[in-house]
């Protein structure tokens, strides 16, 4: 057991009964693969997949270059990704995940009318797309070829909503199946689809983070959408900023549920600090994400939110959307508002204990 990096963990769990000895046993023969061997396995594997799909499309081209053969090697590529994600090695699972992302790619590309013309009928694409990551993150591999497949599908189904309310209304939607899920965490951890159920909170968690710049006036996402949509962005900032709005102060309530003291300090600062960020909705996403995370004990993602937030207020600072004097007096009001919050949450908590 000394072996183990979570012996005390296991030691806990048998002192506990939580877990027998068969599944001490099993736990203990789980190791995880060192990251920078895994790092090379998985460098080794993609090198390896490239030169085997390149060797792929050239007699694959040979047969034609239509729609049919077009699909039919994609459902070939993801039929071998599937054989490799079903081994579950560090050096199968990089391998199967390059497969099933070409696999992927060359049956969307069957529906194009040429091989390279990716830009006519792109909802037949997204369409495509999204019915090829739903299909493929179903199938039993690893978490990251799963949170891919999902990040697939959600962005062509982002593609599909197309530019508008409708876009920001999915991006709250995001955010608040992110937060759900992670504040859900303990009652789906043990459920027997508990992988893909994880791979879909990744997903959603990346992509709301992703789109929260959207509901930002002037931001890189709409300055984007405008360039290339002419589409002016309308009712999408209120409609972002209250959703985001919500979203924190449901968080915020949900946490503090069973905390009767706590509740009403804790609403009445998330609302006085949704109100001062009410210009930078993504920073309030973060915030709700990043409680979410915590509550679940998820380390990666506790970070992630952080540079996020971090990102979100550079984007702010340095908008020509507001003055200089504008975006100081938020950035105080939103920094005071959080230490006045923490203050008053340890003298209620010091109270209580």
């Amino acid at each position: 057991m000394s072996a183990t990096p979570f012996s005390p963990l296991l030691e806990r769990l048998g002192a506990a009964g939580i877990a027998d000895e068969a599944q001490l046993a099993a736990l203990r023969g789980a190791t995880r693969t060192p990251w920078w061997l895994a790092l090379l396995l998985g460098f080794a594997a993609w090198i390896a997949a490239l030169m085997i799909m390149s060797s792929f499309f050239v007699p694959l081209l040979a047969f034609g270059n239509d729609a049919v053969a077009r699909a039919f090697g994609g459902i070939l590529l993801a039929a071998a990704s599937v054989f490799l994600l079903r081994r579950r090695k560090p050096f199968t699972d990089q391998m199967g995940l390059a497969f099933s992302l070409a696999g992927q790619a060359l049956f969307v590309s069957a529906f194009a009318d040429r091989f390279f013309d990716l830009v006519d009928g792109t909802d037949v694409l997204a369409l495509a797309a999204l019915a090829a990551g739903l299909a493929m993150a179903a199938v039993p591999s690893s978490g990251v070829h799963r949170s891919a497949c999902v990040l697939i599908a959600l962005s062509s189904l982002a593609w599909l909503i197309g530019p508008g309310t409708g876009l920001a209304l999915f991006g709250i939607a995001l955010a608040g199946g992110a937060v759900a899920l992670w504040l859900a965490r303990p009652a789906w951890s043990a459920h027997p689809r508990a992988p893909l159920i994880k791979a879909a909170a990744h997903a959603l968690t990346l992509a709301a983070l992703t789109l929260a710049p959207y509901g930002h006036a002037h931001s890189a996402l709409t300055v984007l959408e405008e360039a290339l949509t002419g589409y002016q962005a309308g009712f999408v900032l209120p409609v972002y900023r209250i959703g985001a709005a919500l979203v924190l102060l449901a968080t915020t309530a949900w946490l503090c549920r069973d905390a009767a003291a706590l509740r009403l300090p804790a609403l009445t600062g998330a609302l006085l600090f949704a109100l001062a960020a009410h210009s930078a909705p993504g920073l309030l996403v973060a915030i709700a994400v990043l409680l979410a995370a915590f509550h679940a004990s998820h380390r990666p993602w506790i970070a992630m939110t952080l540079v996020f937030a971090t990102l979100y207020l550079g984007e702010l600072y340095y908008s020509l959307q507001d003055t200089l004097l504008m975006k100081s007096l938020a950035l105080i009001a939103s920094g005071a508002v959080l230490l006045a919050l923490r203050t008053l949450l340890r003298a209620r908590t010091r109270r209580t204990a």
